[in-house]
């Protein structure tokens, strides 16, 4: 009896003691700043408030109708206190043609991306898209500049607002950069590819909970500045909705951009100026656009006081013309 007694003391003792070590193990200490077995992942990214303001009635996730519904009425709340005032048939004719011919416009620009070569694949937007993953655009021109809503599935994610090159002075990023930060704030200097081959560049940074703002330099070959809104949620899942990776059918083929440009051959060169830019970028150079006396011939693409509207403050936006007034819709 005592025998089986002991024995079974023994038994339970070495249970216990054969169970302590996974009980009693010890915790592994991170190190010093108790950081060394946890990734920090926290965006760093600078938060700025004035994003929302900025994206006024655009939402992310809505459609192509609702979009193009707004910029309708937007074309059609311009002229009608213009039509109201005036008391002349023939320019009153004249405004509701203008009118007609905008919203037209907005309405021809829509483009499905599907695999058929578009003037937009060699032009500063490659690598804001690709063919055959449900991708479209939609353009929308405004007094500064020109606006490219894009869309997965029908879904507003994207809007890309291209300034006109006379909006701020070329070749001086840190103007443009000091007009960006006084409206966002502080943001993140970065610079690399923002997308495949589309080359090194240099660009600011800000987001808040929905969005990702970068304001980019494209000054160096296409001649202007940009700001570029994304949905952060899209941009997270890019890699799941861009599956197709097929190349543009009869990318080397010509377009419709180009046919405008190259058919009159027996034009003199020197009456289209901007002819690199129309093929390479559609917009830039506003040959249309009023000339200042004070701002020089504006081909230097140099900025400088003496070349400036007399305006035109130190960081290249007049206070009373600020184009970063009317961002939203």
């Amino acid at each position: 009896m005592k025998r089986a007694g002991f024995d079974f003391v023994f038994v339970l003792t070495a249970v216990l003691i054969g169970a302590a070590p996974a009980s009693a193990a010890p915790k592994k200490h991170a190190g010093k700043a108790g950081k060394v077995d946890k990734v920090d992942k926290v965006d760093k990214t600078p938060v700025s408030a004035e994003i929302s303001n900025s994206m006024g009635a655009l939402v992310w996730g809505m459609d192509k109708d609702e979009l193009l519904k707004k910029q309708i009425e937007k074309v059609k709340e311009h002229y009608r206190p213009l039509v109201a005032k005036t008391h002349d048939a023939v320019e009153e004719d004249n405004l509701r043609q203008r009118a007609g011919d905008e919203i037209k416009r907005i309405r021809e620009s829509y483009i499905e991306f599907t695999g058929t070569s578009t003037g937009w694949d060699v032009s500063f937007l490659r690598g804001e898209f690709t063919h055959g993953n449900g991708e479209s655009m939609l353009v929308v021109r405004d007094n500064n500049s020109q606006n490219f809503y894009f869309f997965f599935g029908g879904k507003l994610w994207k809007w890309y607002k291209a300034f006109d090159a006379e909006v701020f002075p070329v070749g001086n990023f840190d103007a443009f950069a000091g007009a960006v930060t006084r409206k966002y704030g502080a943001a993140k200097d970065a610079h690399g590819e923002l997308s495949p081959r589309s080359g090194d560049r240099h660009w600011l940074e800000w987001q808040d909970a929905k969005t990702r703002l970068r304001a980019v330099d494209q000054s160096d070959f296409y001649g202007f500045y940009c700001m570029v809104f994304e949905d952060k949620a899209t941009v997270a899942n890019l890699s799941h909705l861009r599956t197709n990776t097929r190349e543009v059918a009869n990318a080397g083929s010509k377009h419709a951009l180009v046919d405008a440009v190259t058919q009159q051959g027996a034009v003199d060169p020197d009456s289209s100026p901007d002819i690199a830019d129309r093929i390479t970028g559609k917009i830039r150079a506003r040959q249309d656009a009023p000339s200042s006396p004070s701002a020089g011939s504006g081909k230097s693409g140099k900025s400088g006081g003496s070349a400036r509207p007399a305006s035109a403050s130190h960081a290249g936006v007049s206070s009373d013309d600020d184009p970063l007034k009317g961002l939203g819709l």
